[in-house]
């Protein structure tokens, strides 16, 4: 509470780094006014904007570098030098907001407005132009329908993957935390150490090695399959497609991560709720099912839009097998105009706006379930 209204007097507080603060944006604003200028341009050579742009750029580094000479000379009592001054430095964080609204009227110039221009010019172009970002911007737009594509299934792995991980894990954590007890009989103690076993294995195994090489294991391993009940090449790629093994793929590999997410989160509860459940003549099942695990999982819901998230990005690595995800859709592009760091910079981009969008959705829907987002993190 103490905090708020700090925050909100921010604008009218002087602050101590105003000149280094002040300098760096106004020597962006000065790269980019001194940068190549274009039609749309609404600050050209010699109109009044840009002068007054420019003059406020200049006066504030004039004014900064004074105050570092000052502080050279002053260096130990340079906090009781008329610098320092409260006029003084009311008058230097006024003129640094100035600088802040040139910069931002230098960006829609030299940027935004640079932006509409060269995607114009490239919707026009007949053929890829040499420039880097209008390469970009061209290559992006002639192969809109690919990409598009690319970025739908990136989605739709990602989602059901996670979904169907999710259900898995929910079986295999169950194996996972079965402990043979004294009041079992020789058989219980029997089965409930080889479930521990196997998905103790299982987390082993998957985590232990790259979802590429699972991808290209699964795909295969599918393929050889069906192909020994004597079934075409087009008929088992109608059964086995490569969605449905990049799908399989990343559940697969999900479900070893979420289990033990799940696990994590079940041991998070206190042990007297399980307890206190059995003491009301639950039995360890329906105190597992109706108490311990619904806390289990809202207290694993960051994590899990986290695997999310991940899949979003590890779902790259199934263009090994010809899923046509997005780095699919990127690497037909490149091969298509024989032009690569340009498209696979656009993938970037994309990747980034698509794990940032889905973080901001993790982040409302941990708002609204109390269970607060504290930001991506990498489980492979």
């Amino acid at each position: 509470m103490k905090q708020t209204p700090q925050k909100g007097n921010f604008i009218t507080r002087d602050h101590r780094y105003v000149y280094l603060g002040g300098s760096l944006i106004a020597l962006l604003g000065l790269s980019l006014l001194y940068s190549r200028e274009h039609p749309y341009s609404f600050m050209i050579s010699g109109n009044l904007p840009e002068f007054c742009a420019l003059a406020v750029f200049w006066i504030f580094l004039a004014i900064s570098g004074f105050a570092l000479i000052v502080k050279f000379f002053y260096w130990k009592t340079y906090s009781n030098s008329f610098m320092k001054r409260p006029a003084v430095m009311r008058v230097s964080r006024w003129l640094s907001y100035l600088v802040v609204l040139a910069c931002i009227l230098a960006i829609i110039d030299r940027g935004l407005l640079q932006l509409i221009y060269t995607v114009q010019i490239c919707m026009q172009a007949e053929r890829n132009p040499q420039e880097f970002v209008s390469s970009m911007i061209y290559m992006s737009i002639e192969g809109k329908n690919i990409i598009l594509t690319g970025i739908w299934t990136t989605i739709r792995i990602a989602l059901l993957g996670t979904g169907i991980a999710f259900v898995l894990a929910i079986f295999m954590v169950f194996l996972r935390i079965q402990e043979p007890d004294k009041r079992d009989n020789d058989f219980v103690k029997a089965v409930k150490w080889c479930a521990n076993r196997f998905a103790r294995l299982y987390v082993f195994v998957i985590r232990g090695t790259p979802m590429m090489v699972q991808a290209l294991i699964f795909y295969y391993f599918g393929f050889n399959l069906f192909k020994r009940t004597g079934m075409t090449v087009t008929e088992i790629n109608n059964v086995w497609s490569f969605f449905i093994s990049g799908l399989c793929t990343v559940s697969l590999n999900s479900t070893a991560y979420l289990t033990e997410v799940l696990r994590g989160g079940i041991q998070s509860i206190d042990r007297g709720q399980t307890e206190a459940a059995r003491s009301l003549g639950m039995s360890n099942w329906q105190a597992m099912i109706k108490v311990v695990f619904p806390q289990a999982v809202k207290n694993s819901i960051p994590a899990i839009g986290n695997e999310f998230i991940i899949n979003i990005k590890d779902s790259s690595v199934l263009s090994v097998i010809g899923v046509m995800d997005l780095m699919y859709a990127t690497k037909s592009v490149s091969g298509i105009y024989f032009r690569s760091l340009e498209i696979y910079c656009v993938a970037a981009i994309l990747y980034l706006i698509l794990t940032w969008l889905s973080s901001q959705l993790l982040k409302y829907l941990g708002s609204k379930l109390d269970t607060p987002y504290k930001g991506i993190t990498s489980s492979n």
